[in-house]
């Protein structure tokens, strides 16, 4: 039967995704919503069911859709850039020269994405209703640099060269130099340094290039019950669906529990499920609405247990949510929706990434093969995560219904940046700094149960920037990370009564 599952769910996941990859989206990693309607008003649709990926929102707004089918496809542009300047780490001359990290800037040259969704409704009673919407959730992607070039790893071409060599090593000639001529300058053996030295200089996972890819597809078939003339409930089992690879994170497998999975190991899959709620009630011309997801409990990232915390678990957070729509005119809706995104529920996204110090140590740690100076050991329980926090998100949009062919949707949608400054270096590999996102869109009637619509969004340029500064004996040292995005995106969608 789990089998039979398995193969049910990747089937309808690489359907949906049409086997492209998800990249860094909006809200977090979570798109701001879910179909070209919805998305047209920014994401608001708690209490405003307008097509058949109502199921996606708020289950009970099933009741209201009618009997339709929809599809469509976004393609999405998202800007990323990110950047580690360790020109901070210099280590004094130890009379073969000074050893600098170094200045490494890089855009991410994955840039374009095709977004497939799909849904539908069936009005199976006066009472009852019932849908199934496929969306991707979200994810998160970036690939700085690539194996023609042989640069663009920023880790690597930042920390490395602060690395150095001993008096014995063949690495960095000249030496001793850098963080390693500085530990045997302390006393630390040579023959205790050069094996790390070269595990380090020599893992092919360092280079060329740098990148994660995290994409996720939920299913959720539904019900959908008024209870009252004016008032609805709905539940959706949900059915999740994720895929992740990382390459070039060869520089940190020294730091983790579970050194052999923690990078370039190919795509690893995992499945799990979950459950939504919600509830609907139409009152003259104002609705209001709330639905409330848990989490998605999945399978582990088993190739990537040495990277994630609790060995490569990677649930998808709960999520819970109101909404308000005001029926102003017979051809003027407003809708408003407040969401909750709760991130800390899942550690490898929620537990803080290293301080100055802890990194520092962490590399000392690496060089002299004593683990005990990592602190939170990447894959364990408590292992560093990219720092993420819950946020609000706040989405608010109108739509107008000009004529009987066409309508026109505008939206804000607001939504925190989900991390601190201070976790700006795990986040170059997920920028996550848009806040601020416009959108507008159209819907023209083809005939009487026929429509195309069409969805523009735009996310403003927003940026994170932190200097990390070591303390006491690390007090000389110290690197800035800085995440940089903008994004744009186009949708279409099809839609059919029947």
């Amino acid at each position: 039967m789990k089998g039979i599952l398995k193969h049910t769910l990747t089937s309808l996941a690489v359907a949906s995704l049409l086997a492209s990859p998800l990249a860094q989206a909006t809200n977090g990693y979570f798109k701001i919503g879910a179909g070209s309607k919805n998305r047209g008003m920014a994401g608001a649709g708690i209490a405003f069911g307008q097509d058949g990926m109502a199921a996606a929102i708020n289950p009970a707004t099933v009741s209201e859709v009618g009997s339709r089918f929809d599809a469509g496809v976004e393609l999405f542009k998202p800007k990323r850039s990110g950047e580690v300047d360790a020109s901070g780490l210099a280590i004094p001359d130890m009379g073969n020269g000074p050893r600098q990290g170094m200045l490494s800037s890089e855009k991410s040259r994955s840039n374009a994405f095709f977004i497939p969704h799909f849904g539908i409704a069936k009005a199976w009673s006066d009472r009852v209703s019932i849908g199934m919407a496929v969306v991707g959730n979200g994810g998160m992607n970036t690939r700085y640099g690539d194996a023609d070039s042989g640069t663009g790893n920023i880790f690597t071409t930042a920390f490395a060269p602060a690395i150095g060599d001993t008096s014995t090593g063949t690495f960095q000639p000249g030496g001793p130099s850098g963080f390693a001529g500085a530990l045997e300058n302390g006393g630390v053996p040579a023959a205790q340094i050069d094996p790390n030295l070269n595990a380090l200089y020599n893992n092919p996972n360092a280079r060329p290039s740098l990148g994660v890819n995290l994409g996720q597809v939920l299913i959720t078939p539904t019900i959908a019950y008024k209870f009252t003339e004016n008032q609805s409930i709905g539940f959706s089992p949900v059915l999740g669906y994720q895929t992740f690879r990382a390459y070039g994170l060869g520089l940190f497998q020294a730091f983790s529990s579970d050194p052999g999975n923690v990078t370039n190991n190919g795509n690893d899959d995992a499945y799990g499920f979950g459950a939504q709620i919600g509830y609907l009630g139409n009152f003259g011309p104002v609705s209001i609405g709330a639905m409330a997801r848990s989490k998605i409990y999945m399978d582990k990232f088993k190739k990537y247990s040495g990277l994630f915390a609790e060995q490569g678990d990677f649930d998808i957070p709960p999520t819970f949510g109101a909404g308000i729509a005001f029926k102003a005119t017979p051809s003027l809706t407003v809708a408003a929706d407040v969401t909750r995104i709760l991130y800390s529920e899942v550690k490898a996204i929620a537990n803080k990434g290293p301080t100055a110090d802890e990194f520092f140590n962490a590399f000392t740690g690496a060089l002299i093969g004593n683990p005990a100076l990592i602190s939170n050991p990447l894959g364990s329980n408590d292992g560093w995560g990219f720092g993420w926090d819950d946020i609000w998100v706040y989405k608010v949009g109108v739509n107008y219904a000009y004529n009987s062919d066409w309508t026109f949707r505008a939206g804000f949608n607001y939504g925190q940046v989900p991390y601190d400054d201070d976790q700006a270096l795990f986040n170059v590999l997920a920028p996550a700094v848009v806040e601020k996102h416009i959108t507008a869109g159209f819907t023209r009637s083809l005939n009487a149960n026929s429509e195309v619509t069409v969805t523009y969004m735009h996310a403003l340029r927003n940026d994170v920037q932190y200097t990390y500064q070591g303390t006491g004996p690390n007090a000389a040292f110290s690197y800035t990370a800085k995440n940089d995005m903008y994004q744009n995106a186009l949708e279409i969608s099809y839609g059919m009564r029947f």
